[in-house]
């Protein structure tokens, strides 16, 4: 499985952070290629809220099924594909106090079943990527000031 991770520090309480991370509708918003979200049931995600995402990321059509498998309160978010998927998607987002007013965001990607070579190509993009969604989930929860 390649692994991807980012960390980054936001000047933003980590309860404040993690809203806008369970706002699963709002991932448009903050990361750029999705072009289709649908949230099952509608709100919050939660522990077992399904989520279909359409996207076109470097080029490619991207489909995928994922459902909310891990979630703590204000701290750990985690989407995954089904057991079994023939192509295994898994984000992780974690969320840590720092102070009441900042929060340290860990996003971790793994996708299954890659060839070597888009391995490599995933790689150079996820560089570039993860620090400009980050800077747009910044932007974003500005914006709800």
């Amino acid at each position: 499985m390649a692994t991807f991770e980012y960390t980054d520090t936001f000047n933003y309480s980590s309860a404040s952070v993690f809203a806008l991370l369970t706002d699963l509708d709002a991932r448009p918003s903050w990361i750029q290629g999705i072009l289709e979200v649908r949230v099952t049931p509608t709100g919050p995600a939660h522990l077992g809220t399904d989520y279909y995402e359409v996207g076109k990321f470097s080029g490619f059509k991207s489909e995928k099924m994922m459902s909310v498998t891990e979630f703590e309160q204000d701290r750990l978010l985690v989407l995954a594909t089904p057991e079994g998927a023939s192509h295994p998607f898994r984000e992780t987002y974690r969320v840590e106090p720092l102070s009441a007013e900042s929060c340290q965001l860990t996003i971790t990607v793994e996708v299954g079943n890659v060839p070597q070579v888009a391995e490599f190509f995933m790689r150079q993009e996820m560089k570039k990527s993860q620090p400009r969604n980050a800077e747009q989930l910044k932007k974003f929860l500005a914006g709800q000031k």
